[in-house]
Order: structure tokens, then sequence, then C-alpha cells
């Protein structure tokens, strides 16, 4: 049997203002780790020693701690932005993936489509239900905050490794309508069947 493949992409709209933000925070986080580096030399080769240790151990670390976390934390938050995500569906499968800078691509999640509980528009009675639950982890796999010419933003419930999944996509109605191709029709949101009947 030969194996089914689609996928699509949610790309992000302004390039301009995700790369500025990008090189903003990947450059502060660079300076952040080369001060970090001239305070090892300062204190090296430069700072007075007291009689009190723990008041110079304050002294010599505090600035040095700032300089590796704020360093750490910036370069991981700068992966925030400037990303696109990438939606596979191999047979019954789905992947989720995203690529920063159109370089690095990052798994996400993976799981099969007998996995997914509900899938439905994005913003329905059902999808805020599910937004309140408690103890279900929500995933936004889109950088826009309005949807793409010719996509729209769905939701997918779906219980992976025994956690609830709540994740929110934005892509064509072809790619839902190939998922359910292997999945059982009572997953599709009601709200959303309607919907799609008053088109008809």
């Amino acid at each position: 049997m030969r194996e089914f493949f689609y996928e699509e992409s949610a790309l992000t709209q302004n390039v301009k203002s995700a790369k500025i933000k990008f090189y903003t925070f990947k450059t502060i986080s660079i300076i952040s780790f080369v001060l970090m580096v001239l305070w090892i030399f300062i204190v090296f080769y430069g700072y007075q020693f007291s009689e009190n240790i723990l008041i110079d151990l304050i002294i010599i670390l505090v600035p040095f701690m700032i300089f590796l976390l704020s360093g750490i934390f910036l370069g991981k938050f700068k992966n925030k932005f400037y990303v696109d995500y990438d939606y596979t569906l191999v047979s019954n499968s789905l992947r989720f993936s995203k690529v920063i800078k159109n370089i690095k691509r990052k798994f996400i999640i993976k799981f099969d489509v007998s996995d997914i509980e509900k899938i439905g528009e994005y913003g329905c009675g059902l999808y805020s239900k599910y937004e309140s639950m408690p103890g279900i982890t929500k995933l936004i796999l889109t950088s826009n905050a309005t949807p793409d010419y010719g996509k729209d933003f769905y939701y997918i419930v779906a219980n992976v490794d025994g956690d609830k999944k709540l994740l929110v996509l934005e892509c064509s109605q072809t790619y839902i309508v190939n998922i359910m191709k292997f999945a059982n029709k009572t997953i599709l949101d009601e709200e959303y069947v309607k919907k799609l009947s008053s088109k008809k």
C-alpha cells in the first residue's frame, strides 16, 4: 500500500519585523557574554579584595550571573521570532515542527490520527471549553495573528502519551480534509460541520 504524504507550512508574514527582533535579541545576548568575559578579566587583574570574603563573592558573582543568565535567556528568547511551522501528515500520523530563521528545524510533537479527540475551527464554543480545561497543554503552532490567504485557524485536541494537548494551526481546509481521510468523522466539531453544511 502506497504511503500518503501531505505537508503545509505556516510562514511568518511580517518577515522584516521578525528579523529585526531576532537579530536584536541575538546581539544583546552576544553583548551579555562579552561583558561576562570582560568582567572575569577585571576580577582577575583589577579587583581589590577586601577582608570580607562574603562581600567580595557577592560583588564578583552577582554581575557574572547577571551577564551569564542574560546571555542564555536572550539567546533562547530570540528563537521565538522569525519562526515558521511545518505540519506533516504521513498516512495516519501527524508531525509538527518549527523552523527557526529558515535554517534550524526543531521537532515539536508527533501523534497518530487515532489520538485526536476533536478537531474544528479556532475560536468556536467548544474550543473555548477545551482552552479553559485544567491540565490541558496549549501549543500555538503559528507566528501570525491573522491567517494567510487561503488558510484559517483550526484547533486539534489530541491525547498524547497520557497528556491532553490543544494545538492551534494555521492551515487550509484541505489539510483538515486530508486528516479526516484517516479519522473517525465523530471527531469533527459539530459547530464546524454546521458551518461547512451552510456553505454547500
